[in-house]
């Protein structure tokens, strides 16, 4: 029992100091501001995307930014996408559509789509989003560049997902949460190791289409190994001002949002062994943790020092989740927060031994 207790003491101190240092790294964060505009060049890979192109479109049209020009890539589109985007273009000289037939051998869809808008920019910043995400007001454009100066090639932003009633939208939104904790609070640290394909601008000179070609045959990846790749010579920044979040369309059933996890932690086996060690340590913490803790219910071993660690460690961890959650507008209900955490440290490793054993998944 005294072994079980320590290790029990030791992965608690491990998740807390791992919320507590990059949690409060994002609390405190505060932006920078660039004195002059850079031309951005807004690019988007969409396959049957017809229900969601009308909203984008008069979004991207609304942006208040003097100098930037949108790409769409239509990527073998079998609705009306087609039709949609060439109007829209015809009337918006700023708007350019491309429209994909078929693939070259070994290519997926959304990295070809990708090298191809990328090849054709024309602006000094390269902004991502997807087709299925909005931009939060019409500030989205500027705000993004506004870290952008002489000493910065690369801004990390936030795209939360639409709030809905149900638990399955409110797993996605702490997962969500948990996510940007990781992926910003590190970059914060100086240790990026990925970015959010549905919010990021980089330099079109720091772009590495040559990199894009050698990993063109993964359906993942164009964001997180990208940003990865990019980090070691790049400086990074993040933009987490509200005015700067994409908002995005969140699954309404478990195996669509399953299929989309398993797609996006694909990609997760080919990061450097640093950070699957940093990110696996984290996540075997939580469901030891947990599994220890029900084991001590299930058995009756209700020992008065287990509860109360577990209960301080519950309250410290769901309280900076909550304060984080609050400058993310990624509200959750403080209530509903052990029940996530729970099947959270359930729902990771089987996602992840998913991904790691799927040899290959479909972009849409």
């Amino acid at each position: 029992m005294t072994l079980i207790l320590i290790v029990f003491i030791a992965l608690i101190i491990i998740q807390i100091g791992f919320i507590g240092v990059l949690g409060g790294k994002l609390i405190l964060h505060r932006p920078r501001h660039k004195s002059k505009f850079l031309g951005v060049t807004v690019i988007i890979a969409a396959r049957n995307e017809s229900e969601n192109l009308p909203k984008l479109l008069k979004c991207l049209s609304d942006q208040d930014y003097p100098d930037f020009e949108v790409i769409i890539v239509n990527d073998r589109s079998e609705d009306n996408s087609q039709p949609i985007l060439s109007e829209w273009a015809a009337h918006h000289p700023n708007f350019k559509v491309i429209h994909h037939e078929k693939l070259p051998a070994g290519w997926t869809g959304k990295k070809y789509a990708l090298f191809t808008a990328v090849s054709q920019a024309k602006k000094e910043v390269l902004l991502f989003t997807d087709a299925d995400c909005l931009p939060a007001c019409n500030q989205w454009i500027s705000t993004m560049v506004s870290s952008i100066d002489e000493k910065t090639d690369i801004v990390l932003g936030y795209s939360p997902y639409q709030k809905t009633p149900g638990w399955l939208n409110r797993f996605i939104q702490f997962e969500t949460l948990l996510v940007a904790l990781q992926y910003l609070g590190f970059s914060q640290l100086g240790k990026t190791y990925m970015g959010v394909g549905r919010n990021m601008a980089v330099r079109r000179d720091k772009y590495n289409l040559d990199y894009l070609e050698k990993i063109k045959n993964l359906e993942g990846g164009d964001d997180d190994l990208m940003i990865s790749h990019l980090a070691s010579s790049c400086k990074v920044r993040i933009e987490i001002r509200p005015e700067s979040f994409t908002i995005s369309k969140p699954k309404t059933s478990l195996k669509s949002y399953l299929k989309q996890k398993t797609r996006h932690l694909a990609a997760g086996k080919h990061y450097h062994k640093k950070d699957q060690t940093l990110l696996g340590i984290f996540t075997l913490s939580c469901v030891i943790v947990w599994g220890l803790f029900v084991l001590l219910i299930f058995f009756g071993l209700n020992d008065k020092l287990f509860l109360m660690v577990f209960g301080i460690r519950s309250l410290v961890v769901y309280l900076i989740l909550n304060r984080l959650g609050r400058k993310l507008n990624t509200d959750i209900d403080f209530w509903a927060f052990p029940f996530l955490d729970f099947c959270y440290c359930f729902y990771y490793p089987w996602v992840a031994v998913k991904a790691l054993a799927t040899k290959q998944v479909e972009w849409k």
